[in-house]
């Protein structure tokens, strides 16, 4: 029986476009240096492609649809397992379309000057124990966050940060997105983090503040209202009680600012 077994014209269209698939996906991982993904994947694919091979030369359909049955489900456990690492992929793939993703020409002399300028307003608004939820995107801004909050427009300084989240403006409980040396918008909702390891004490403005760094490779600063304690949250981890020369290593790292100090950062 196998003597007389050849592979038909679409059996090879068949595993070849398989093959083609399998390399752009790997291409895509290994880009995003997404080893484990990958492995993962190219189980996936090895399986598949094995039972589909042997349905074939000794026709077994059943085992097939069990093959085609089991990869969707794995598919699909990984897509559960790693979804922050998928909203990350899946927003590099479309910063291109959204606003604020064209570089500015900015010196570093411009953006140490931002970054003093929010050092400076988080250190007041921390002593006065008013909460802020400050967000820095080093590229692309996806366009619905902007949408949700009030376009501004201005340069980055100390006093216009701390009138936003003055608790008398109407805009002071939403997020405030910079961008360079800009304020590109005030009054922006964020989506929460939905995972389970952030501490229940810990309020909507943290989760807010978390829950954009996992989907994206923005950083935010919060402040908590409560405690007047200074966090920031990048790649979805919370680093909390972050000092003032700690918070300017972090931004200087984030913008790749020259010539940063030489106190610890994250």
């Amino acid at each position: 029986m196998l003597s007389e077994f050849t592979f038909s014209q679409k059996n090879i269209i068949d595993i070849a476009a398989a093959v083609v698939v399998w390399a752009l996906i790997c291409a895509f991982f290994i880009r995003k240096r997404k080893i484990r993904m990958l492995l993962l994947f190219s189980a996936i694919f090895l399986v598949f492609v094995t039972v589909d091979v042997l349905d074939v030369m000794f026709g077994l359909p059943l085992a097939r649809d069990m093959a085609l049955l089991l990869a969707v489900f794995m598919v699909v456990s990984i897509v559960v397992v790693y979804q922050s690492d998928f909203k990350v992929m899946f927003f590099d793939l479309a910063k291109g379309h959204e606003r604020g993703g064209q570089a500015e020409d900015l010196s570093d002399d411009d953006l140490r000057f931002s970054v003093d300028e929010i050092i400076k307003a988080c250190q007041t608004m921390s002593k006065a124990r008013t909460g802020a939820l400050i967000v820095i995107a080093p590229t692309a801004v996806p366009k619905h966050i902007l949408e949700t909050g009030v376009s501004i427009g201005a340069l980055v300084s100390s006093p216009i940060l701390e009138s936003i989240f003055n608790t008398k403006a109407p805009i002071h409980d939403g997020a405030v997105i910079i961008k360079g040396n800009r304020i590109l918008a005030a009054g922006c909702f964020l989506p929460l983090s939905e995972t389970h390891s952030v501490s229940k004490a810990l309020g909507t403005r943290h989760r807010a503040g978390i829950g954009i760094t996992e989907e994206s490779d923005m950083l935010t600063i919060i402040i908590s209202e409560e405690t007047g304690i200074i966090s920031v949250a990048q790649r979805g981890a919370l680093h909390r009680y972050v000092t003032p020369d700690r918070l300017r290593d972090i931004l200087h790292k984030t913008l790749r600012i020259s010539q940063v100090t030489k106190h610890r950062a994250i």
